[in-house]
């Protein structure tokens, strides 16, 4: 515990602004104390439990399946746990550890992007949702999700400013890292880790070391490795072949729900191109924003309605914060859309209620506050002017 609030201190760009450090360790506060309420609530988590059983085993069995990311995350804890202790509280604190690392890479990210003067704004949006505390205080995957997916695409940014073999070794190890979490990430992440090559490589025209034939070369043999080594570990689907999974995952889930209050209304038609493309924007609109103010019931469902407001103005200022821009500002911020909106589509497909979803989008959640924050910070400062008879702050964005 007191080692994730020494961590933020290890970068001296961090501990320089004492700021951002104390907003940091303001939102780590807040996930100890849910760690502790965890811990002395009884509240059995599945992962905590199996990882137990695991780890006073005399010769456990490690990695079985190295496509099933709940056995690789509960062998790892379990690892863990026969190396120090069997402790709840360890377990958890090991999620608060991971949730720290993030922070550290987002403001990385945000001196990389020059948003340096929302940096506070964006830690505290990022540290202080509410799902994002209950979910990154358990034993439960999504903090090490998130956390894999900053740093991919915080070495994808380092790769494409700076060329190098150092930085393709971080970009794979850190994609790899994600995949192996979910079976949905191991899918996702093939495409990711291409397009992380693709555009680090080849996507700076300028101020370049490598000459132009040899970076489109490296590139080619980059995406063939990745390709290959996803075939041979079974994870390559060809368009049609994911379709018909996920149609068969969502029938399943349906099932299994058995027509509950919070199952989306519309259901994805894989049986024809035209059953697609009028079915998928539905379920993924569904996914990004549901519940809708028309189905709130109980105070879970109010609480969710405002996530899914705030979720739609990061978004909305993200992309607006795209369009405004230009040169290469522009460029990161497409790839970081492309990045995020495609880790949701693969998330939208395999939900099938709202109450599931709350839990899929924390791993993306950093880099929607990433883009849409800076915006929506001075929107809410010029509200607040307007509103107050203030003076009105006029600072722009950089383009």
């Amino acid at each position: 515990m007191f080692f994730s609030f020494s961590i933020v201190l290890m970068w001296k760009s961090i501990r320089d602004d004492t700021k951002v450090v104390y907003a940091i360790w303001f939102c780590l506060v807040l996930h100890h104390a849910v760690v502790f309420l965890n811990v002395y609530i009884p509240d059995a988590s599945t992962f905590h439990l199996n990882a137990t059983h695991l780890a006073v085993k005399p010769e456990p069995v490690w990695f079985r399946d190295i496509n099933n990311g709940a056995i690789i995350y509960f062998h790892s804890l379990a690892f863990l746990y026969s190396v120090f202790c069997a402790s709840l509280f360890f377990g958890e604190e090991l999620s608060v550890l991971a949730f720290a690392l993030s922070c550290v890479v987002l403001v990385k990210l945000v001196n990389h992007l020059d948003l340096r003067r929302f940096r506070v704004g964006i830690v505290l949006l990022f540290g202080l949702l509410p799902s994002k505390v209950v979910f990154e205080s358990a034993t439960l995957r999504e903090s090490w999700q998130a956390l894999f997916f900053l740093l991919s695409v915080y070495w994808t940014i380092r790769l494409w400013k700076r060329p190098g073999i150092l930085n393709v070794s971080f970009l794979l190890m850190s994609g790899f890292c994600m995949s192996i979490l979910h079976p949905g990430l191991a899918k996702y992440g093939m495409y990711l880790i291409i397009l992380c090559v693709i555009w680090g490589i080849l996507g700076r025209k300028e101020n370049v070391r490598w000459a132009r034939h040899l970076r489109f070369l490296f590139a080619g043999m980059l995406v063939a490795c990745v390709i290959l080594l996803t075939q041979k570990m079974g994870v390559f689907l060809t368009v049609e072949q994911a379709l018909e999974g996920i149609s068969g995952i969502r029938e399943s889930l349906l099932e299994y729900k058995d027509g509950g209050r919070t199952v989306y209304s519309f259901i994805l038609d894989a049986s024809s191109v035209y059953g697609l493309v009028t079915t998928i924007p539905m379920v993924f609109v569904q996914y990004m924003f549901a519940p809708f103010p028309w189905q709130v019931e109980n105070v879970k469902d109010i609480y969710l309605v405002l996530e899914s407001i705030l979720r739609f103005l990061l978004l909305f200022f993200a992309i607006s914060s795209w369009w405004k821009s230009s040169g290469e500002v522009r460029s990161c911020y497409r790839f970081l859309l492309i990045a995020v909106l495609g880790m949701e589509f693969v998330w939208a497909l395999g939900t099938v209620n709202w109450g599931t979803a709350v839990r899929h989008h924390v791993p993306g959640y950093g880099v929607f506050v990433l883009l849409g924050a800076p915006r929506l910070i001075l929107f809410m400062r010029q509200l607040h002017s307007e509103m107050f008879g203030l003076r009105k702050d006029n600072t722009m964005l950089p383009k």
